[in-house]
C-alpha cells in the first residue's frame, strides 16, 4: 500500500476516529487504525473498540499502490500531528515496515494486514430519520451530566430518545438527577417506514464521543440510522457507530412531581455563582469524612445558600419571587449545580415540596420549540 494525503486532511479525520480505539485489549489489531485505499482516489480510515467505531473518509489522495493495513492508531496519531503541514506520504511493504515520510521528515513502524482486523456490524439500515447535527449535539449536551456510570439497571446508562415527526424528546436519570429535553424540528424520515415513532438508548460511553463528531458537522443533517443492535450517524465523510442497549426504559413521566406547591424563580446567573460558591465548602472531604451539601432557604422573598465544613463555612442570598410556603432543603451540590448550568434563560423556575421529596427546574419563559425539565433528588441534612 503507498498513497500520499494532505498531512491536516488526514489528520482531521484521524482525530475523531481516535475516540473509538480500544486501549484496554489484548488483541492488537483493534488498537489499530485500518487503512484502505478505494477506488476513487480517496483513503478510508476505520476504527473499533468493539462497541463503538468510527468509518472516515478522505478525499484527493493519489494512490500509487492499492492496499489494506492497520498500523497501531496512538503511534501514527502522535506521528502524524508532528509531521510538517505537506503531502505525507504512507507506504506499507510487503514485510509490513511503514514509512510515513513529509518534507524530510521520515518515521517507520510495523503494520498488520488489514485482514486481521474485526469484522464491522452492517452500516446499513431501512429505519432511520435525518436531523440537524446541531440539534443533536444540543441535546445530548443537556442530559450527559445524569447518564449513571453503573448501574445494575442497564438502560439508566445512557440516554433514551423518542423521535417522531414532530421532534426529538431526550431524557436521562442516574436515580439522582432526571433530565428530560424536547426540541421541535424537522425529521425527515429515511428508508422503510415501520411506525411514526422511533425509540432507542445509546450508551453513556458513546454520547461523549458522538458529541465531538456532531461539533464537526453544526452546518450540516446527519442521517441517523438504526439497526437491531447499533445506531448508526452518517455525516457527509464520516459514520459514527455504537452499540444500543437492548432494554426498555423506565416511564420517567410517573416519577416527575405533579403537586409540588411551593415555588421561586431565581436567576439563573447569579444562583449558578452562588452554588459555585458553596461548591468550594461542600466538595472538600476532611479525613475520609463525605463530602457537605448545600442548604438552601426559602424565606418570605429571598434564597439563603449555606454550606459547612470543619474548615469553614459559606452563605450567600440573593432576591427571588417566591410563592407557597418556607423550606429548608438540602442537595449535593455539585447534581444541583450540573443541571442548572445546562438549563436556559435569565431566570428558571423551582418547585418543591417537602425537604425530602425531589425540586423540579423549568424555564419561566416557555419556549414553542424547546422545553426542559431537570428534578434532583434531595439529601437528608444533619439534625
Amino acid at each position: 500500500m503507498k498513497f500520499t494525503v494532505d498531512k491536516n486532511a488526514f489528520l482531521e479525520q484521524l482525530i475523531p476516529a481516535m475516540g473509538t480505539v480500544s486501549n484496554k485489549n489484548t488483541i492488537s489489531s483493534i488498537e489499530g487504525v485500518l487503512i484502505e485505499t478505494l477506488d476513487d482516489e480517496s483513503v478510508q480510515i476505520s476504527t473499533y473498540d468493539m462497541n463503538k467505531g468510527v468509518r472516515a473518509v478522505i478525499h484527493g489522495v493519489t494512490v500509487d499502490e492499492p492496499g489494506s493495513n492497520i498500523i497501531n492508531a496512538q503511534r501514527l496519531f502522535s506521528v502524524v500531528r508532528v509531521m510538517p503541514d505537506d503531502d505525507m506520504t504512507i507506504e506499507v511493504n510487503d514485510k509490513f515496515i511503514t514509512s510515513l515520510s513529509c518534507g524530510k521528515s521520515e518515521f517507520s513502524m510495523v503494520a498488520l494486514p488489514g485482514s486481521d482486523f474485526p469484522n464491522l456490524p452492517d452500516l446499513i439500515s431501512d429505519r432511520g430519520f435525518s436531523v440537524s447535527a446541531e440539534v443533536l449535539r444540543k441535546l445530548i449536551g443537556k442530559v450527559s451530566h445524569s447518564v449513571a456510570e453503573a448501574d445494575n439497571r442497564p438502560m439508566l446508562c445512557g440516554a433514551f430518545f423518542k423521535v417522531n415527526k414532530e421532534g426529538i424528546e431526550v431524557v436521562s436519570t442516574d436515580s439522582f438527577i432526571l433530565s428530560k429535553v424536547r426540541q421541535n424540528c424537522e425529521i425527515e424520515k429515511l428508508g422503510i417506514e415501520e411506525a411514526d415513532q422511533l425509540s432507542f438508548i445509546i450508551p453513556g460511553h458513546a454520547l461523549g464521543e458522538l458529541t465531538k463528531i456532531l461539533s464537526n458537522l453544526e452546518d450540516q443533517k446527519v442521517a441517523f440510522y438504526l439497526s437491531r443492535k447499533h445506531a448508526i450517524i452518517k455525516g457527509e465523510n464520516i459514520t459514527f457507530f455504537t452499540r444500543t442497549i437492548d432494554s426498555e426504559y423506565l416511564d420517567y413521566n410517573r416519577v416527575i412531581p405533579r403537586n409540588n406547591d411551593i415555588v421561586i424563580e431565581v436567576d439563573r446567573e447569579r444562583f449558578l455563582s452562588g452554588l459555585d460558591r458553596a461548591n468550594i465548602i461542600a466538595e472538600e472531604k476532611i479525613q475520609g469524612s463525605g463530602k457537605s451539601y448545600v442548604k438552601l432557604h426559602v424565606g418570605e422573598q429571598t434564597l439563603t445558600m449555606t454550606s459547612v465544613s470543619v474548615n469553614g463555612k459559606v452563605s450567600d442570598e440573593m432576591d427571588i419571587v417566591h410563592e407557597g410556603g418556607d423550606i429548608d432543603i438540602g442537595f449535593n451540590c455539585r447534581y444541583l449545580m450540573n443541571s442548572v448550568k445546562v438549563a436556559e434563560g435569565e431566570a428558571i423556575r423551582m418547585s418543591m415540596k417537602a425537604p425530602t421529596q425531589a425540586v423540579v427546574i423549568e424555564p419561566v419563559e416557555k419556549d414553542e420549540d424547546f422545553d426542559y425539565l431537570y428534578m434532583v433528588l434531595p439529601v437528608r441534612m444533619n439534625g
